[in-house]
């Protein structure tokens, strides 16, 4: 009889254990971590309303544990972050109604804010916020839920954007960015 409270007094307890250990919902992640590439200040942002792929299927760890980790992350780790990655190659499509800021465009709507001209829609008094369109790869997060990968991009024309890879871990319930690489930067000429 002793066991069986045991039990169930230990039960519910290693189940909080459990969930907490979920990772989130992708949109639920990107409210969380967006302000990474997005100005604060902006009132709404323009997402590609398809995930993208993430480029951390392969990675140098001597080169990120030197010039992009803010603090150490075990080797185990990041190679799990990557197979992840590489396994993930199925259409996602954001839940507009789960994400904060963002609003879902398609690829075509995409293309009208960045080149209005291809529309006949010049308007050079346009708000930043309205020439930015950003994309972001489907987040990736370890067994534990206490790290996560994701490509962050923003788009304002035909040689103008950047793109990053972020490591985040959970910390305290929040997402700490701890690993940064940009893939590619470029401004306008």
């Amino acid at each position: 009889m002793l066991f069986y409270r045991t039990l169930l007094f230990l039960l519910p307890l290693g189940i909080v254990h459990w969930a907490s250990a979920q990772p989130p919902a992708p949109e639920d992640f990107v409210n969380e971590v967006y302000h990474t590439i997005v100005d604060s200040a902006f009132d709404h942002y323009y997402l590609i309303a398809g995930a993208d792929t993430c480029r951390f299927v392969k990675y140098d760890y001597d080169e990120w544990e030197k010039y992009y980790l803010k603090e150490e992350v075990p080797f185990v780790t990041l190679n799990e972050l990557s197979e992840k990655a590489w396994l993930s190659r199925f259409p996602y499509f954001w839940k507009q109604q789960r994400l904060e800021k963002a609003v879902c465009i398609t690829v075509r709507k995409a293309d009208s804010l960045l080149f209005p001209e291809r529309y006949g829609e010049v308007d050079r008094k346009r708000p930043v916020t309205e020439r930015l369109v950003f994309s972001f790869s489907l987040p990736q997060f370890t067994d534990d839920g206490r790290y996560a990968v994701i490509d962050l991009n923003s788009v304002c024309g035909a040689n103008c954007g950047i793109s990053m890879t972020c490591i985040f871990k959970r910390v305290e319930r929040r997402w700490r960015l701890i690993g940064r690489h940009v893939n590619y930067s470029s401004s306008p000429e």
